[in-house]
């Protein structure tokens, strides 16, 4: 009984998160929100994240299109980070922007020596690693400006929401990283508590994204119709 209720947990866990990863980029249907380009990148992000998870659903049988998903994933492992950097730069102002696309433009080129030099296998936990504490960084960096500040714009506020998605999912994902290669043996380590564990991380973090951007195109939204309104009367 207890197997049966957490297979489907772990199964409706996976659909949700899966299924949430596109609204950021159905969001972009929002006229005020499509006009940001930083909007653009974060829909992309978790559009793709949505695709590269798709093979975990049962429903994709096509052997042609998990093979087409499966190194698309690998593609995106390269591009994971340096994507979120960039929304990062988007959304930073003057000098903390020319010094994130610095770092960008350097874990890329870092990135593009180690692949070809030593070979994805190789690279893929050295670029995973340094990735993930770099996001993390600028995650706490994002955030802590967000709270030196008094007063905040629209986008400012949204951000927030974002910055915090960002730290939770790949804080979690540094959970997973570590005990999956601090094991001592591969009976330590259960794919499947670890599934479980990224795609309940998945599910909140796309979540906590879509509130952000929501709270952006509302926010915009009613000020938007208070300005008409007032113009009215």
């Amino acid at each position: 009984m207890k197997t049966g209720f957490y297979s489907l947990l772990c199964s409706f866990v996976t659909h949700a998160a899966i299924a949430a990863c596109f609204i950021p980029f159905l969001l972009l249907g929002i006229k005020k929100v499509r006009q940001l380009a930083c909007w653009w990148a974060l829909g992309i992000y978790w559009c793709l994240n949505g695709l590269v998870n798709l093979p975990a659903l049962e429903q994709i049988r096509s052997e042609g299109l998990r093979v087409f998903l499966l190194r698309l994933s690998d593609f995106y492992d390269l591009v994971d980070i340096p994507l979120a950097l960039l929304i990062f730069a988007m959304a930073s102002p003057g000098k903390a922007r020319k010094q994130l696309l610095f770092v960008l433009l350097g874990f890329i080129a870092g990135e593009t020596l180690l692949v070809g030099g030593k070979g994805y296998q190789y690279a893929w936990p050295v670029v995973i690693g340094t990735g993930v504490a770099l996001i993390l960084t600028f995650t706490v960096i994002g955030l802590l400006r967000y709270l030196k500040k008094i007063e905040h714009d629209h986008f400012e506020h949204s951000m927030a929401f974002v910055y915090a998605a960002f730290l939770f999912a790949y804080g979690t994902y540094l959970i997973i990283y570590l005990l999956y290669y601090l094991r001592t043996s591969k009976a330590e380590y259960n794919q499947t508590d670890s599934s479980l564990l990224y795609y309940t991380s998945l599910l909140l973090s796309s979540v906590v994204t879509v509130a952000g951007i929501v709270n952006y195109g509302w926010r915009w939204t009613r000020k938007a119709t208070a300005r008409y309104s007032s113009s009215s009367s």
